[in-house]
């Protein structure tokens, strides 16, 4: 059905404002998020002190789940893309719980190329990555019908790229989902990392061992929301969740 959906989307491609705004509220009426294991958020205390950083915003997902199950946390949302960090910005400017910074986060500063797959004219916003690889590869035979190569194409972005530790934040809660880019935000986030301690979700966390490595380093062990318990474990699915003994500790892991 989604490699339906997909091929249905790619030839159709000015559906794709339409799509987003049948989801976010298809979710909001149901009460669900995004993502099943966002659901861990109720099992945390709520009055662990910090807010809430969502690290590759795109369209708001992330923001919604979280809200789902901490409707009173204070959301600090980053996204490199200007396009979507004016559309965040313009849905929850009005909002003192969500700040939206258009910014990207990873192991540097500057301002960087980020790449925008697009095919047949649909732009797949949620594959944008400052690695053009793997952008630009993940939509092929496999993900949709017919395919043809020659109909992809890269749309390319400037974006400003910092790191958490300059950021000056204080985080009891990540989500990090950058396409391919997850060690260089941790990299750029060691500091604050160690500082607080937050629990962190993060995307194809087994697929670069230099993150394995370095989270280990900093004392954070892996962790799977199972049948409705965060417990000690190797993901074998798309997310991970990191947390340190301490933080286990005080949540009664």
């Amino acid at each position: 059905m989604r490699k339906f959906l997909r091929t249905f989307q790619s030839y159709f491609p000015a559906l794709q404002p339409a799509k987003q705004a049948f989801y976010h509220q298809y979710r909001k009426l149901l009460g669900r998020p995004h993502e099943p294991d966002f659901a861990a958020l109720k099992r945390l205390r709520a009055e662990a002190p910090g807010v809430y950083v969502d690290v590759g915003a795109n369209h708001g997902q992330s923001i919604h789940s979280i809200r789902v199950f901490r409707p009173s946390a204070q959301i600090v949302a980053f996204e490199p893309n200007p396009n979507l960090a004016g559309e965040l910005t313009r849905t929850y400017g009005r909002d003192s719980r969500v700040e939206i910074r258009a910014v990207g986060l990873g192991d540097d500063v500057g301002e960087f190329t980020l790449f925008v797959p697009a095919y047949r004219g649909f732009v797949y916003d949620g594959l944008a990555s400052l690695d053009e690889a793997e952008a630009m590869t993940w939509i092929n035979a496999q993900r949709v019908y017919f395919f043809d190569p020659s109909k992809v194409e890269a749309v390319e972005l400037t974006c400003r790229i910092s790191t958490l530790d300059r950021e000056n934040l204080r985080p009891a809660f990540m989500k990090i989902d950058v396409q391919g880019f997850e060690y260089n935000v941790l990299a750029g986030c060691a500091k604050t990392l160690a500082a607080h301690e937050p629990i962190v979700l993060i995307e194809n966390y087994n697929g670069d061992p230099r993150s394995v490595r370095l989270m280990s380093e900093l004392g954070y062990l892996e962790y799977i929301y199972r049948d409705g318990a965060l417990v000690p474990g190797r993901s074998t699915g798309l997310n991970s969740f990191l947390i340190t003994p301490n933080r286990a500790k005080a949540e009664g892991l």
